[in-house]
């Protein structure tokens, strides 16, 4: 990664995301979208979470309706997306979609 540029691992980040998606996308639980680094995912409640990367701040954002916008930096010594408060993306993501859907995902 040059000049410190995060992009290359914020899609890395979003691809793997999707990737462990899509498996539950073809179950019918929930659907989920891929395009121009931006993950919709739709549960049938009709709720939505979106992850996207933001280039600017070097930052992967999610929009969740539990928790609304939040906004990783990554941790290059935990090698992870994180919160200032230590809370992981994977993590929020799995505990959401777990309390929202009843799906369980690890990411």
């Amino acid at each position: 990664m040059l000049n410190n540029d995060l992009s290359p691992l914020a899609e890395k980040t979003l691809s793997a995301i999707a990737d462990k998606l899509d498996k539950f996308d073809e179950s019918g639980d929930i659907e989920v979208e891929y395009q121009g680094g931006i993950i919709t995912i739709t549960l049938d409640s009709g709720r939505q979470f979106i992850v996207n990367k933001h280039a600017p701040s070097q930052q992967i954002w999610l929009s969740s309706p539990i928790s609304g916008g939040l906004h990783f930096s990554y941790d290059k010594i935990e090698k992870n997306w994180k919160l200032v408060n230590g809370k992981e993306l994977g993590e929020i993501l799995s505990s959401e979609l777990k309390k929202l859907a009843d799906i369980e995902i690890v990411f």
